[in-house]
């Protein structure tokens, strides 16, 4: 039962398993002046009611916040007119909502989702005892220049060796709304800043020469007179490493696992990168940083067995098992590589294993929970997709040299999320190896003490 417990800890690790709440993870918090540049309303105020949200009657507004909550306006900084107005957010905790108090003052600083406002623990809102950093800036807005200011950094990652990379003269920044068009270029460290701009929204534009590349270069924003808006960009050289997997007699590997790896580390970890070939063999890496790299082939399998790249095994460019004898190949910045083609070794025979469950009596255990680990080459991989009948029999397909740890029993109960379900009380894992055609296995799972 203890490995029991310790496999299901490992399948809610993977995902596998229906958490009791998702966790909200927030990015770092906002200064005040961003805060209020970005928001739609911004005031303070005293909670009045609380309670469950009526379901939107606008179609195109599926969802919504689940929780609305009713304010009294003291003080309106922003977007809001009238004595009252309504919030929306979350029921707090996993889902980011902010739990508000009856009768208690806040600042509440709420954004536009399409009809709503709404609000949450990612946010600048809080109590009006604790804002005192926000209420001196929000105090004296009268006194700022009018005029919006976008602002941000353009920040390029360390090289492999950890040596800084300054940001290049040649990289620009177009900051343009229906009123104004700037042009700014980031410093050394790749900040950049613009004030008295005409409020609104804005499309900020990264332009880089053709060896860096941006996974978003055009970013909307929008931003409050007398408020800040940030956009930060986080740029990578622009290599490519590109060509074809065959196997030992020369036609192209459809579907077959690539990882991009370090020469230094363990081929069985996950790689800095990774492509999957198409159905004519090709695979192509990008981006990519410059520097030495292995390409390893299905180090990470997939973990279905009716993947046609299963059944190869692990394997290094330009076509060798061992890793001593992989070529390495280096990327200069921007640089692309291509026609890097990899020979496979043969494919390894099919194998098959029948299985049966049965209970301590020696009956068959019915439609039962099935877990299987594929722990080829010490990488453990949940096994997908195989079902056990009414009689207890169980099929797994694989290839002669693919190792398993197999167990199952009664199935327990089953999760909304489409995860498989795990036995109430299972058979003690066993380990097996496919090692011939067809090979037999049985569970027998103990009897509940």
């Amino acid at each position: 039962m203890r490995k029991l417990i310790l496999l299901i800890g490992s399948l809610a690790v993977l995902g596998l398993v229906t958490p009791v709440a998702n966790a909200c993870s927030c990015i770092g918090p906002r200064t005040p002046c961003e805060a209020f540049g970005t928001a739609a309303a911004v005031f303070v105020g005293t909670a009045i009611r609380t309670g469950r949200a009526e379901p939107s009657k606008d179609k195109s507004e599926p969802y919504g916040e689940p929780v609305v909550v009713k304010f009294t306006v003291e003080q309106s900084y922003l977007g809001v007119e009238g004595t009252e107005v309504e919030v929306f957010t979350g029921f707090g905790g996993g889902d980011c909502g902010y739990e508000f108090k009856i009768g208690e003052r806040y600042l509440v600083y709420a954004y536009r989702d399409r009809i709503r406002l709404i609000t949450g623990i990612c946010t600048r809102t809080k109590p009006f005892a604790q804002a005192t950093e926000d209420l001196a800036f929000l105090g004296n807005l009268s006194s700022v220049s009018a005029g919006a200011t976008i602002q941000g950094q353009v920040v390029r990652p360390v090289a492999p060796k950890n040596d800084p990379l300054p940001i290049s003269s040649d990289v620009l920044v177009v900051v343009e709304s229906d009123k104004v068009r700037e042009e700014l270029r980031p410093d050394k460290s790749g900040k950049y800043r613009i004030s008295g701009l005409p409020p609104g929204k804005f499309k900020v534009t990264l332009k880089l020469p053709k060896e860096l590349t941006v996974y978003q270069a055009e970013q909307e924003i929008s931003v409050a007179d007398r408020g800040c808006g940030s956009v930060n960009y986080y740029i990578t050289e622009n290599g490519q490493v590109s060509g074809r997997v065959f196997d030992s007699e020369g036609q192209p590997i459809p579907k077959i696992w690539l990882s991009l790896i370090d020469p230094e580390s363990d081929p069985k970890t996950d790689g800095i990168n990774s492509a999957r070939t198409d159905e004519e063999g090709r695979f192509s890496f990008s981006p990519v940083r410059d520097g030495r790299y292995l390409i390893a082939v299905n180090n990470h399998r997939y973990p279905d067995p009716n993947d046609p790249g299963i059944a190869y095994p692990p394997a290094f460019y330009p076509g060798v098992t061992d890793k001593p004898q992989a070529e390495v190949i280096t990327v200069g910045v921007g640089e692309k590589l291509t026609d890097l083609n990899i020979r496979m070794p043969p494919r390894r025979p099919a194998g098959v294993i029948n299985g049966l469950i049965v209970k301590a009596d020696g009956s068959p255990v019915p439609s039962a929970a099935l877990i299987i680990m594929d722990i080829t080459g010490g990488v453990p991989r949940l096994l997908l997709g195989v079902q056990v009948d009414e009689q207890g029999r169980f099929t797994i397909k694989g290839y002669i040299g693919q190792v398993f740890v197999v167990q199952g029993g009664p199935s327990g109960p089953k999760y909304p999320n489409g995860a498989p379900p795990i036995p109430v009380v299972s058979s003690v894992p066993q380990r097996i190896a496919i090692e011939r055609a067809t090979q037999t296995i049985k569970l027998v799972v103990p009897t509940p003490p």
